[in-house]
């Protein structure tokens, strides 16, 4: 069994090492291909290369940190999804995955959300 902390550490390394090949690749990439298609661009170093990668990623993915087995479990939910809708007819699907969409994905239709009672049709029904 490994420890928690051995994980950590392999991890943190892995981590170090990826970013190092892809800060690598990202300069290779950049001062083999954009200064020969667009005038002006120079090349760059290692450091602008890495600099350049974490600005992307605040740019454009921020920075979301999903749980290691966040994957996995998608999957395993999306599996389940899809074989609970197996032996059902066409309009049971279409009532379980609009049942689904309103519970889990906050998705409502406007035209079938129920229409606000009124006094003027409280009053009728009373009657």
């Amino acid at each position: 069994m490994v420890r928690r902390g051995t994980k950590f550490i392999w991890g943190f390394l892995f981590f170090i090492v990826a970013f190092a090949a892809i800060t690598a690749v990202t300069m290779l990439l950049w001062n083999a291909l954009l200064p020969a298609l667009f005038a002006g661009v120079s090349v760059i170093t290692y450091w602008q290369a890495a600099g350049l990668l974490v600005l992307a990623r605040i740019l454009l993915g921020g920075f979301k940190l999903h749980h290691p087995g966040w994957l996995m479990k998608h999957h395993h939910h999306h599996n389940e999804f899809f074989s609970s809708l197996k032996d059902m007819s066409p309009e049971e699907k279409r009532n379980f995955i609009r049942k689904h969409m309103e519970t889990h994905h906050g998705f409502c239709h406007p035209w079938k959300q129920p229409a606000k009672e009124t006094s003027e049709t409280v009053e009728t029904e009373n009657q």
